[in-house]
């Protein structure tokens, strides 16, 4: 249940940082794109929870339009981060589509120089080949250098020595013409290697560019579809933004008569106080006696003096909370117990039923004013009441008063529980 916290002079207002496109409801927490499916789901979870957590007490369809923001919001920041995430993936398939483009061209480049090179090593080669067999065939042909022939034809031991100087001459550049074909042919081969590990680099590069292609096109689809994701849950966000902006009116008309509701108690249970302190003071002017505490007096409770009125868990604390659409601060004035709908709701303390039936937003509530208790008049409410059992008169501790629902301005099915001191609303906590 909410109330204007009465510290605060001036309901503060924040303008709470949205998401892209000046979303006017606090921008959902960014999941990590890393984290898994199942985590995400629960980071959501946990950010609608807490929605419908700082909504409690509002209409229905405000809390709706609060979780549609909050949802919508969680999705956006979901496909941005996707769309992000594509758009890296599209720059690195670029890069890599464009680096294997160039690896390419340079290896094409490099296997045409060594398919020149081979070409002028066969080339080469098929020279000294002919020259080598001009040789053989002059040889053949009697070309007067064989042993032979310097050895019969020779006229004079002079001619016998030029002879044998002019074969010897043959014989030197047959051998020459042989290595230098053995010294082109090892050329030829290392050359034809080379032109084979071009080659196969090249094929191998074609089929990575192909595939840098494919990788380049799925990613540039992916990124397409990222985007357009986003463009429409953004313009999804911005119709669920103005529905929830369309309900602030109603909603701060409908926590004023709330407010309006609580400021009612506060000044019957004011009222009550005074009397009782007069009351007081009367006796022991009477009596001569004094009597401590009184009207404003602060508690000097002892911790444990109420006992818990629900057999449940705390799930909602006592404190401010910020309403996400009309973006003020409001006071949860009591504390939540998670209980299901029909479950025994008993008296905190002995006291008296001075309230119980129809409050508004409250629903079915019962409230029970306790008396002077440490110096303070102490009283609680139980509110949200599915049916109510103790209407009225003297309760004791422990005694079954009603039982939870979900009625009035509730999210669910759970009891508010509220303390007030001397008409004033504190953390029910400080009294358990």
């Amino acid at each position: 249940m909410w109330r204007a916290a009465s510290a605060l002079a001036v309901v503060g207002v924040l303008l709470v940082g949205g998401s892209v496109g000046g979303s006017c409801i606090g921008s959902a927490r960014a999941v990590p794109v890393g984290d898994p499916l199942r985590d995400r789901k629960s980071s959501v979870d946990n950010q609608i929870d807490q929605v419908r957590n700082s909504l409690e007490g509002a209409s229905t369809d405000v809390v709706a339009a609060a979780v549609a923001v909050r949802t919508a919001q969680a999705q956006l920041t979901t496909a941005q981060a996707a769309s992000a995430a594509a758009t890296a993936a599209l720059a690195a398939a670029v890069a890599r589509d464009q680096q294997v483009a160039s690896d390419l061209a340079v290896a094409e480049a490099e296997q045409a120089k060594a398919e020149r090179a081979v070409a002028a090593g066969l080339a080469a080669q098929q020279g000294t080949r002919l020259q080598l067999a001009r040789m053989v065939r002059d040889t053949y042909m009697g070309a007067g250098l064989s042993g032979l022939s310097v050895a019969l034809g020779a006229d004079s031991p002079e001619d016998f020595a030029d002879r044998v100087a002019l074969a010897g001459v043959a014989l030197r550049s047959k051998g020459n013409a042989v290595d230098e074909l053995a010294v082109r042919q090892a050329d030829l081969r290392a050359r034809t290697t080379k032109l084979q590990a071009a080659t196969a680099e090249v094929g191998v590069l074609k089929q990575q560019s192909a595939a840098a292609v494919v990788a380049r096109r799925a990613a540039e689809r992916t990124a397409a579809a990222a985007q357009a994701r986003t463009a429409t849950l953004l313009a999804r966000e911005q119709v669920v933004l103005r529905v929830a902006q369309s309900k602030a009116g109603a909603e701060r008309a409908r926590l004023d008569a709330l407010q309006g509701e609580q400021a009612k108690l506060q000044a019957m249970l004011l009222a009550r106080a005074r009397a009782q302190a007069a009351a007081r003071s009367q006796q022991a002017g009477v009596t001569g006696g004094g009597t401590g505490g009184g009207d404003g007096a602060s508690p000097g409770r002892s911790s444990g003096y109420l006992s818990y009125p629900a057999n449940g868990p705390i799930t909602s604390p006592f404190g401010l909370r910020f309403h996400p659409i009309l973006h003020i601060w409001r006071l949860h004035s009591g504390i939540d117990f998670g209980i299901p709908c029909g479950t025994p709701v008993y008296a905190a303390a002995p006291g008296v039923v001075i309230s119980a039936g129809w409050a508004g937003g409250y629903g079915n509530r019962v409230v029970i004013d306790h008396g002077v208790v440490d110096g303070v008049d102490l009283a609680t409410t139980y509110n949200h009441l599915t049916s109510i059992v103790a209407g009225g008169g003297h309760v004791s501790r422990g005694q079954l008063i009603a039982y939870s629902g979900t009625t009035g301005l509730s999210t669910g099915c759970h009891l508010h529980f509220e303390t007030l001191v001397n008409g004033s609303y504190v953390n029910p906590v400080t009294w358990l």
